[in-house]
């Protein structure tokens, strides 16, 4: 997802320090990626600036040797995964398609949202007062935007068995200088505002309810941005939970609620909130279960998913 300008800088930078002409300073340097995956993400940028900023388009890229990857080891056995892979490649290597893509008969279709996510998620079994962990280890409904995740997680939750609780998060905005902007925006104002990376100002749990951490906690404990977990009990200030995936499934944590702050340029200010760093995790953005295995899943195709160059390589079971 790198522009071609952080390449170009690291090449200058060897180049000086080896006192070579040579590319990188004649040091061997291997890069990975896929372009059909994703292209460099330029904030605000038109879709030409954000193709101009490609790798491809630097004086770097004739200087580089192509090696490509033919064999997908993740590839699970089976003959709907097999016809589903097949179907994905015939994608990836003909540069002619535009314009709509239609789905392969392996996968399933929903018109109506309540079926779509009773598919992924049946009722029977969230009303269930005991379900096995790998329930929502191998589960998940991914999406394209944070406010589809939100409704689809708000609607499962729903038909989870179970008292709602509600924990309100502390908001206020700290200008760029460090000083305190309380006067001109007040608390209730910044609750309305969900900022990328930080959790909801009002963030509704039950218990058997499945997470998703936004923040690197403890590393070393599993506790690490993307990781998921299951809700065992919680008070005001701490939360249970069960992590669900190796190498550290079913072992248990807690988590505290923490200052967060948003990232700068998003808003004129900066935005810190008091909240548990988690948010529900039924439905999640596409991105964010990269390197995960999932057994069953939906995606939500009611927002272009391929806006931004996306092909996402992704061997379901269904």
């Amino acid at each position: 997802m790198q522009g071609k300008r952080q390449f170009e800088a690291v090449h200058r930078m060897l180049c000086d320090v080896r006192g070579s002409g040579e590319l990188f300073g004649g040091i061997p340097i291997v890069l990975g990626g896929d372009f059909a995956q994703i292209l460099p993400v330029v904030k605000g940028a038109s879709q030409a600036r954000t193709v101009e900023e490609n790798l491809q388009n630097s004086f770097i890229w004739p200087k580089l040797q192509l090696l490509f990857l033919h064999e997908n080891m993740r590839i699970r056995e089976g003959e709907a995964n097999e016809r589903f892979s097949r179907y994905i490649q015939s994608m990836s290597y003909q540069p002619e398609l535009r314009g709509s893509v239609a789905l392969p008969d392996v996968i399933t279709q929903h018109q109506d949202l309540i079926a779509f996510c009773n598919s992924i998620f049946p009722p029977v079994l969230m009303a269930a007062e005991r379900r096995d962990t790998n329930f929502f280890a191998r589960r998940a409904i991914l999406s394209v935007r944070n406010d589809t995740t939100a409704d689809i997680n708000a609607q499962i939750l729903s038909t989870l068995r179970g008292e709602m609780h509600e924990f309100h998060a502390v908001d206020n905005a700290v200008s760029t200088d460090g000083g305190v902007l309380a006067d001109q925006l007040n608390p209730e104002f910044l609750a309305t505002l969900t900022p990328s990376g930080l959790p909801p100002a009002k963030l509704e749990l039950k218990i058997g309810a499945p997470i998703i951490l936004l923040r690197n906690l403890n590393p070393r404990q599993g506790l690490c941005n993307g990781t998921r977990l299951v809700i065992t009990r919680y008070t005001r200030f701490c939360i249970e939970a069960q992590i669900l995936g190796d190498p550290y499934h079913r072992q248990t944590r807690l988590i505290p609620r923490i200052t967060l702050h948003s990232t700068g340029g998003e808003y004129p200010w900066i935005h810190a909130r008091k909240q548990f760093p988690v948010r529900l995790c039924f439905a999640m953005t596409i991105n964010k279960p990269q390197g995960q295995s999932l057994d069953t899943v939906g995606v939500d195709l009611r927002s272009p998913v391929f806006v931004h160059g996306q092909l996402c390589r992704t061997i379901p079971r269904y």
